[in-house]
């Protein structure tokens, strides 16, 4: 569905990198997709208005509702960060919200640090369907700290499913944290910068 975005999306990545030689990835990341995605015939409304939003970034011409992610590739998996949980005070509290959907895909323009310590700035730009992170029909189970200070108290949750793995940690502010198994993703392509 989003090959047509990749093209454009690989010549927005050669010019960021013109002038920077971080990564790109956050608004920036979100603006180049924005482009890409007009560029691809598919519009979008995205603006540079920092709004920081619960799951939704960016709506398409057609309705597509985006959540876009800097991912971190290891191995089978894509690492990516989620909604920060706090004033949900349980955990059925943050299941219960995270089982409405403000996105319909997340689309991830990740990176492998190791890749990136050798100094090739490859780019796997990756769609993965929301409805497949189902958080809230998963088992969750209690994380207890491991630290002296923490030892033996409740630090978190996690659940372990066929599909990823995630966890919420409350001292991150209940942040969700999810490593998505890449097989999962419905589309992948490799943007080698050249």
């Amino acid at each position: 569905m989003f090959e047509s975005v990749v093209p454009s999306l690989s010549n927005l990545l050669l010019k960021h990198h013109e002038l920077y030689s971080g990564k790109c990835k956050a608004e920036y990341g979100e603006e180049l997709l924005s482009k890409a995605l007009k560029e691809a015939g598919f519009g979008s409304d995205w603006k540079p208005d920092y709004n920081h939003k619960s799951g939704l970034d960016q709506t398409t011409d057609t309705g597509i509702r985006i959540s876009n992610k800097s991912g971190s590739i290891t191995n089978d998996s894509v690492s990516i960060s989620g909604s920060r949980l706090t004033k949900h005070k349980t955990l059925q509290d943050k299941l219960n919200f995270l089982s409405v959907k403000k996105e319909d895909y997340i689309l991830c323009l990740s990176t492998d640090k190791k890749e990136w310590e050798r100094g090739n700035k490859f780019y796997y730009f990756l769609v993965i369907d929301s409805d497949k992170l189902n958080y809230h029909e998963q088992e969750w189970k209690e994380k207890f700290g491991q630290q002296k200070h923490n030892s033996g108290k409740v630090v978190g949750w996690e659940c372990v499913c066929e599909e990823y793995y995630a966890d919420i940690t409350i001292s991150m502010s209940d942040q969700l944290w999810t490593k998505v198994k890449l097989d999962i993703c419905e589309e992948i392509y490799d943007i080698v910068i050249r």
